[in-house]
């Protein structure tokens, strides 16, 4: 299982943000991480829709962190940025598959998709600095 960038990139910003304290711009976080700003922006987007970062317009405006989100944990953050149905047949559509009725790998998947996330809920957004 790999992490997509938009939760990497996500993680980042929530570290950055934290670690500032201050607002800051997107065009200094993608300086700073060397990463696309254009991608950047899509992730701080998301992540202010959900209340994680804060946003003002203008000549002084930017993204700071939202000190009310630090409790939630890091698994909540990836769920709103990953998809944690790794095979067709977890969002109930077995599609082509021809050994559904024999099969037991989308219970161990599950279960070990499970044990990720239950290891994730344990650590807190304000953990990861």
């Amino acid at each position: 299982m790999k992490m997509t960038s938009k939760s990497d990139y996500a993680l980042r910003v929530l570290i950055y943000l934290q670690k500032k304290k201050a607002r800051v711009k997107i065009q200094q976080i993608a300086d700073d991480y060397s990463i696309s700003k254009n991608h950047l922006s899509v992730v701080v987007n998301t992540l202010a829709d959900l209340g994680y970062v804060t946003t003002t317009q203008g000549p002084h405006g930017g993204i700071e962190f939202n000190e009310k989100m630090a409790d939630h944990s890091v698994g909540d953050v990836l769920k709103q940025f990953e998809d944690f149905d790794i095979v067709e047949c977890f969002s109930g559509e077995a599609g082509s598959c021809t050994i559904r009725s024999n099969c037991k790998l989308k219970g161990m998947l599950k279960k070990a998709s499970s044990a990720f996330m239950n290891e994730l809920k344990q650590y807190r957004i304000r953990d990861l600095v």
